[in-house]
């Protein structure tokens, strides 16, 4: 997983006490002459706090890499605690605010998603990696298509995504992005089951626990969501959706991935969605995640046929 900001320059102001406090104590070592005034006492408190601190730091490095917050933070006091100039004092009360920021917290749990970056944008068109898919659930299995391709815009600042799993109070965000999404596909035939679903009957499903839900946030604006839910071992998520205006940025691939490692955490073996198979983009974005066909299914409603493939994808064996 990339890094966010907060995580790289917290490791970076590690390295540089790390190699300040080298330097200094290795100086101090080579100047101090009168070696014969120290006590023994005095000795072993100075070994102490030179191998403790630069315990703490290799220490903290290595729990930061493996995501282990609070010891990390723990750690961090030490090493306030024992810094030896301004410098190291200031670096140390940076390095634990920055514990307190959002990118920080969301990279300790597993959550932060890397803005897509300016190549991946550009090579949209060409390849299915910017590809972006709303998917219906196992009873309708209906999927907007693609929005029309718009002209690159070159930003003067690249859109911070992050992902957080949704909460009942939620309910009406999921529903907005998902009218949104589907909203072009009223007049299909059939048209989305999804425009019949209400508020009232998300807040429900995740009320009642039957479904739970994601959102992702650009610059902390609700862009897109995916609803799931757990069936044996298996991940099952649908009605991905992603705002019109906000497609081709990659952020469906992201809630898929979302999903996986959501899957994995809980144990899951499979996940599972289903899309209309007239929907290539769809399909082929899918596939190129690793999603094979494992089933086909003829859905017929009143307002017309859906023919519907089942796709799963083993997470591990």
């Amino acid at each position: 997983m990339q890094k966010p900001t907060t995580i790289r320059i917290m490791l970076m102001l590690l390295y540089f006490k790390l190699l300040s406090f080298v330097v200094m104590m290795g100086w101090s070592l080579i100047s101090f002459k009168d070696y014969a005034s120290l006590s023994s006492s005095d000795i072993s408190s100075l070994i102490f706090r030179i191998v403790l601190t630069l315990v703490a730091m290799l220490l903290m490095i290595r729990l930061i890499n493996r995501k282990k917050m609070f010891p990390a933070l723990l750690v961090s006091f030490v090493i306030f605690w024992f810094s030896l100039d301004q410098i190291q004092f200031a670096a140390s009360i940076v390095i634990v605010l920055l514990f307190f920021l959002r990118p920080t917290r969301e990279y300790f749990r597993g959550e932060y998603v890397a803005p897509p970056s300016p190549r991946g944008s550009a090579a949209a068109g060409k390849s299915s990696e910017g590809l972006e898919e709303e998917t219906a659930d196992k009873a309708t299995l209906d999927e907007p298509d693609e929005a029309p391709a718009t002209p690159l815009v070159k930003l003067k600042k690249e859109p911070e995504t992050h992902i957080r799993e949704a909460t009942p109070e939620d309910a009406d965000t999921i529903y907005a992005l998902m009218r949104m999404a589907f909203e072009e596909y009223r007049t299909a035939i059939p048209p989305s089951s999804a425009l019949e679903e209400t508020e009232e009957s998300v807040l429900e499903a995740l009320r009642g626990g039957s479904e739970s839900a994601a959102i992702l946030y650009e610059d902390d604006t609700a862009t897109a969501m995916v609803r799931f839910k757990y069936d044996g071992d298996v991940i099952d998520f649908f009605r991905l959706s992603v705002v019109p205006q906000r497609r081709r940025r990659g952020y469906a691939r992201q809630l898929v991935k979302w999903i996986e490692t959501q899957g994995v955490a809980k144990g899951m073996k499979t996940s599972r969605c289903k899309v209309r198979q007239s929907v290539q983009n769809n399909l082929v974005l899918y596939q190129n995640m690793g999603y094979e066909v494992v089933d086909q299914e003829l859905v017929v409603r009143p307002t017309g046929t859906v023919k519907t493939l089942t796709l799963e994808k083993k997470l591990w064996e």
